[in-house]
């Protein structure tokens, strides 16, 4: 893993919409997976401008959903794919039948599952994989207790998860307590992963993440093994790590 500490939020948001940007031109053709959520929200806008600029292009590239709650309407404009289709993919020029999704109501999970982890691997594994860090450690939906072999599957969410969630829900509604996710399996084997991270409210989960044993009790812990990966937090996240710390991930 390497660490890149970036002053404030825009700043990263530009970062991370750059390396996003050089790694599509340089690999037009690859599996993309992106979070949901506040975090990505400035990295989807500067996308958007580049892409209204004429600097990058999707229209080669694939994007599978990372997510998704179980049980709610498929065309619920609560369900994770509607926000991402809302924030970036109706934004730029994905071509349809290269987007794929979980579909949330389905009846049959176990054929859902599979028919998932076999789009994975009708494109060579993840490309480029974009994440956010739960406020426990997961990624994705990769709670806490996850290790590398975890596959796509139905998990229950934690109430850290639930709360988080919470908030892009009308008070009238109660979030889903179970959810799909993309598995660890895949996740960690992705080509490229950048983690995101930034504000003050994650400071002590990247702390843990850059200290604590590599373990399942925090999914994110397994992110160090990587050469691959790249971690960019601002400085009000980064603010409780030891310069120790900040030289060992230190990207030079």
């Amino acid at each position: 893993m390497k660490l890149i500490i970036i002053k404030d939020e825009q700043a990263l948001s530009n970062t991370a919409a750059k390396m996003v940007m050089d790694h599509v031109n340089d690999s037009p053709s690859g599996l993309l997976v992106f979070p949901t959520g506040n975090t990505p929200l400035g990295m989807f806008d500067a996308l958007v401008s580049n892409y209204k600029n004429g600097l990058v292009s999707f229209k080669n590239s694939s994007l599978l959903e990372l997510d998704e709650y179980f049980g709610i309407e498929i065309n619920s404009s609560l369900n994770l794919f509607a926000w991402l289709d809302r924030t970036f993919i109706q934004k730029v020029d994905f071509i349809s039948e290269n987007v794929y999704r979980f579909n949330s109501e389905t009846l049959s999970p176990e054929n859902e599952i599979r028919r998932i982890d076999k789009i994975i691997e009708s494109k060579n594994g993840i490309d480029l994989l974009v994440l956010g860090l739960g406020p426990n450690g997961h990624l994705g939906f990769n709670e806490p207790e996850s290790d590398p072999a975890s596959p796509t599957r139905i998990v229950k969410l934690t109430p850290e998860s639930l709360r988080s969630n919470s908030r892009y829900w009308p008070e009238e509604f109660s979030v889903p307590t179970s959810g799909f996710t993309l598995g660890m399996d895949s996740l960690l084997n992705a080509k490229k992963i950048i983690l995101l991270v930034q504000g003050s409210s994650k400071a002590d989960i990247l702390f843990s993440t850059l200290s604590s044993e590599i373990s399942a009790s925090i999914p994110s812990t397994f992110l160090r093994t990587l050469d691959n990966c790249y971690l960019l937090a601002d400085q009000d996240a980064s603010s409780k790590l030891p310069a120790a710390l900040i030289q060992k991930f230190t990207c030079t």
